[in-house]
């Protein structure tokens, strides 16, 4: 299960990040691949925040607390510049 909820918020930090949108997202779904490309966090087009509706401070600080376990920092910056 948290494997689905890491993937959920990936795909809902990599739409609020702008790096990429809803479309790209369900259009990697579709790759299957058989090494460690970063691909492979897009198999299941999960979302923690669903595309197009509004995030607020606690969303975002459950998103950051998910990247700080994995020492994801850089995506934690990105978010804490986004809290209102």
């Amino acid at each position: 299960m948290d494997n689905l909820i890491d993937q959920a918020i990936y795909n809902s930090y990599m739409i609020i990040a702008g790096e990429l949108t809803f479309e790209e997202i369900i259009e990697y779904c579709n790759v299957i691949s058989d090494d460690d490309s970063p691909m492979d966090r897009f198999s299941v087009p999960a979302f923690f925040i669903p595309p197009g509706e509004d995030y607020d401070n606690e969303d975002l600080d459950t998103m950051i607390k998910s990247f700080e376990k994995t020492e994801e920092y850089e995506k934690c910056s990105v978010l804490l510049k986004l809290k209102k």
